[in-house]
């Protein structure tokens, strides 16, 4: 059972709260699930593993712990480990997920690594978190906030559930120029892809969000985050064959809001150029493709 000081609810407070609109819903995750654990949470819960490392000697014990946007519970498993092996006593970890698949996922490696009573994962929206005010001493988000439709919410959500100087950590991609993963993605799919599609396109707000110093300007901007440190994270993706990352790209929310806007004809387009950059990468398209990867992973404490 989850402890009493990690289940107490609260009705969120919606005043002055604006969302934007967004076409990546729950059901989509739900969709992606499964491809999402097979083909990258290798990389990204990785990049989890050393969230939780980096910041493990800070927490207290029997800290609890928050994991926002939670995905397959990489970094939820990661904080159950460091409880039971720090003798955590009281400390319980809360995993939320908007997708009810990720939230299924989670809840399969939380009971495979034997952390049942440890973990708990429950279906959640992170820019509406149910936990009351100051209840948790560390919150995570690995990839998670950067994607919300209302990042500033996501932000302030987090702070609102931590502890006065209680720790935030979270991880967003660095920029395609420094990071190969982003690059042979995004590169050839804007230049393939129709032009009605790109000139719809209005200029993207992550740019800056994507740099070391545009990450902390952007959450200690939005909520009460002091002490922010950002670290460069980097690791190597493995996929079996070029195919692999394109379907991967079908699936993906992100992605597919383009991809599925395409004509059959402008999408056969745009896997060729996809493939080409993957398969000369690869040396064939039967080949592995290995490709580097780079985020900055951020550190905060809550005023």
């Amino acid at each position: 059972m989850m402890s009493q000081k990690l289940a107490g609810m609260r009705e969120p407070n919606v005043e002055n709260r604006t969302v934007m609109n967004s076409s990546v819903t729950p059901s989509k995750w739900d969709a992606h699930a499964a491809d999402y654990r097979r083909l990258f949470a290798p990389l990204t819960g990785y990049v989890a593993q050393g969230m939780l490392r980096m910041v493990e000697a800070r927490l207290p014990a029997g800290a609890a712990i928050l994991d926002i946007a939670c995905g397959p519970g990489d970094l939820a498993v990661a904080a159950g480990r460091h409880l039971r092996r720090s003798g955590g006593g009281e400390g319980r970890v809360l995993a939320v997920d908007r997708s009810a698949a990720m939230v299924a996922l989670s809840r399969e490696a939380i009971s495979a690594a034997g952390l049942d009573a440890v973990v708990d994962c429950v279906v959640g929206d992170g820019q509406a978190l149910q936990p009351d005010d100051e209840t948790f001493d560390a919150a995570f988000s690995s990839f998670g906030i950067f994607l919300f439709p209302d990042r500033a919410l996501g932000w302030r959500e987090a702070a609102r559930v931590l502890k006065s100087g209680g720790l935030f950590v979270t991880s967003a991609w660095c920029s395609p120029e420094n990071n190969e993963l982003a690059q042979v993605q995004i590169e050839p799919m804007m230049a393939s892809l129709p032009k009605r599609l790109v000139e719809e396109q209005s200029r993207s707000d992550w740019e800056a969000l994507l740099t070391r110093e545009g990450l902390i300007e952007e959450v200690c901007a939005a909520a009460p985050f002091v002490d922010a440190e950002v670290s460069e994270f980097g690791a190597t993706i493995a996929l079996p064959r070029p195919m692999e990352m394109w379907l991967g790209m079908l699936g993906n929310p992100v992605t597919d809001e383009l991809l599925s806007a395409c004509t059959p004809v402008e999408l056969a387009r745009v896997k060729r150029a996809v493939l080409e950059r993957l398969e000369k990468i690869a040396g064939g398209a039967d080949r592995p493709v290995l490709l580097s990867s780079s985020c900055h992973i951020l550190v905060a404490r809550r005023a």
